[in-house]
């Protein structure tokens, strides 16, 4: 352990991130992350989510506790299940209690997915 991280180079970034950018940030990474599991999976039977698992865990883990369960469900459900069998993004059956009203929203980026978030945020208050 007496050289460990001697090759190590820790670049600090350029600019700072807001927490928008960073969540932004991180579900680019973390969708691209699935993506190359899957396909590694799917185009080369080539299984890596034994080595994979325990870094999604700890993601989600850590969503949870940031965002609690109800936004994680939603971010897992973005990341994992967005896609329909066709390949089309399904939309979230939004449920407005406040209002009594329903809608389908479609969430196709990561910004998108934040600024629904927010929108749930914004119901809570």
């Amino acid at each position: 352990m007496k050289n460990f991280g001697k090759n190590l180079k820790v670049q600090p970034k350029k600019r700072e991130l807001n927490e928008k950018d960073t969540f932004i940030d991180l579900i680019d990474i973390f969708d691209n992350c699935n993506n190359r599991t899957e396909e590694l999976e799917g185009n080369f039977m080539f299984n890596i989510s034994s080595y994979d698992e325990p870094f999604y865990i700890m993601i989600e883990n850590l969503f949870l506790l940031h965002y609690g369960e109800w936004k994680t469900d939603i971010i897992l459900w973005w990341i994992y299940d967005r896609f329909d069998e066709e390949g089309n993004i399904s939309p979230i059956d939004f449920n407005d209690h406040d209002t009594n009203t329903q809608e389908e929203v479609l969430v196709e980026t990561p910004e998108q997915l934040w600024n629904f978030l927010k929108r749930i945020d914004k119901l809570k208050k």
